[in-house]
């Protein structure tokens, strides 16, 4: 669909346009509903419990549980951190509608807006099905399935059009 979809453009041909299942902005055009699952590349606030022991006995017994102690604590500490790094984090099944204007991403039973506008670097992936969205001021999306590749022609098209860059007549094969 999506070789079919960039042959089309590359032809001269329009995206395609939808009935919208919600309600967009006055003249907002729908071109893609599909499903993806999606991560975020951030940092997470993690909270941890500092171990804690009781020493019974003389100074040697203390000595031992203190110096076990503080090892126990610095490695709950680095596991924390690791924890909180940034990574990809996974924000599970999202549901994307992909206008001439934006991205609506449906997660946690809320529509978000992504706007064309605030993507710097698209990076698709045809062979694994995935499409990275990269911006200035917020972390990247990962946006993984199927129907990836189909959504990275609609993005590409449109990011194209709104810098001024017409699609050429070539021919790409599937």
């Amino acid at each position: 669909a999506a070789v079919d979809l960039a042959n089309r453009v590359a032809a001269g041909g329009g995206l395609p346009n939808l009935a919208s299942p919600v309600l967009l902005d006055a003249g907002e055009v729908l071109h893609a509903d599909i499903p993806a699952e999606g991560w975020r590349y951030h940092a997470a606030d993690v909270t941890y419990v500092e171990p804690r022991a009781v020493a019974v006995g003389g100074p040697l017994m203390f000595g031992l549980v203190a110096a076990g102690s503080a090892i126990a604590r610095r490695r709950a500490r680095r596991e924390a951190e690791a924890l909180a790094a940034q990574q990809w984090r996974p924000l599970g099944a999202l549901r994307i509608l992909a206008t001439d204007r934006r991205l609506l991403v449906w997660h946690d039973c809320v529509w978000a807006s992504v706007w064309y506008d605030a993507i710097r670097e698209l990076r698709p992936d045809v062979d694994a099905r995935r499409l990275d969205l990269t911006f200035e001021n917020d972390p990247p999306y990962c946006l993984v399935g199927p129907w990836a590749p189909y959504l990275a022609v609609i993005v590409t098209t449109i990011l194209a059009v709104r810098r001024g860059i017409q699609p050429t007549k070539a021919v790409l094969r599937g």
